[in-house]
C-alpha cells in the first residue's frame, strides 16, 4: 500500500481514539449525576432535621433537609448574583437567622427580579422580624463565601406561609432535580459512533479511491 494511503488510516485512529476518550469521559459524568442524584434523593427522603446541627457542621450532609427558626439579622445578608427565574433575571438573597438555640447559619430565602442580575433594594424583601423556614442544606457559593461557613440553608417552597399584612417574600426556590440524568448517555453514544465512522468509513474510502486510481 502507498505511503500516502496511511496517511488518512492514521489519521482516522487518532480521530477515533479522541473520540472515546471523549465518550468515555461522558460516561464517567453520568456516573458522578447519578452518584449526586442518589444523593439527593437520601436527602430528601430522611426527616428534617433542626438546623442547629447544619449550622454547628455536624449531623448533616448535603442536601439534608432541616427546619430553621430564630431571627433574621437584615444587616449582613447578601446577594448572589446572576439568578434567572422563568427568563427574568435576578437573585438569591441570602440572610443571617440567628436560631433560637442562639446559633447563627446563612438562608438563601429565595428570588427576586433585578435588570441587571446583581443589585435591589434589600429594605423591600424583609419579612419580618423572625422567620420559621424548611429547606435544604447546600454548598454557600464561592461568590457569597468569603470568611462565611461553606454550608447555608435554602428555604423550599413548602415553607410557612408568609405572615398576614407583611410584604412579598423571595420567591422560595423548588428542591433540586434528581430523576434526570442530563445528556450524557446520548453525548457518549455520539462520541462512540464518531470513533466507529473513523475507523470503518477511512478505509472504505482509501480503499476505493485506490481502485480508482488502479
Amino acid at each position: 500500500m502507498p505511503a500516502r494511503s496511511w496517511i488518512p488510516l492514521l489519521l482516522a485512529v487518532v480521530v477515533a481514539a479522541v473520540c472515546v476518550r471523549l465518550g468515555l469521559w461522558q460516561l464517567d459524568r453520568l456516573e458522578q449525576r447519578k452518584a449526586r442524584n442518589a444523593t439527593i434523593e437520601a436527602g430528601f427522603r430522611a426527616p428534617p432535621i433542626a438546623a442547629e446541627s447544619a449550622a454547628s457542621g455536624t449531623g448533616t450532609g448535603r442536601f439534608q433537609r432541616v427546619r430553621a427558626s430564630g431571627r433574621w439579622n437584615y444587616e449582613r445578608e447578601t446577594v448572589v448574583i446572576g439568578r434567572t427565574r422563568s427568563g427574568s433575571p435576578g437573585v438569591h438573597i441570602v440572610t443571617p437567622m440567628t436560631l433560637d438555640g442562639g446559633s447563627e447559619i446563612l438562608v438563601n430565602r429565595g428570588w427576586v427580579y433585578s435588570p441587571d442580575a446583581r443589585s435591589v433594594d434589600l429594605t423591600a424583601w424583609r419579612e419580618g422580624e423572625r422567620g420559621d423556614v424548611l429547606g435544604y442544606v447546600d454548598e454557600l457559593p464561592p461568590s457569597v463565601r468569603g470568611e462565611q461557613p461553606a454550608t447555608y440553608v435554602v428555604a423550599l417552597a413548602d415553607s410557612t406561609p408568609a405572615a398576614a399584612g407583611a410584604a412579598d417574600r423571595p420567591a422560595r426556590l423548588s428542591p433540586p432535580p434528581f430523576g434526570d440524568r442530563g445528556p450524557h448517555l446520548n453525548y457518549a453514544v455520539q462520541w462512540f459512533s464518531f470513533a466507529a465512522i473513523a475507523l470503518i468509513g477511512t478505509p472504505l474510502v482509501v480503499r476505493r479511491q485506490r481502485r480508482r486510481r488502479e
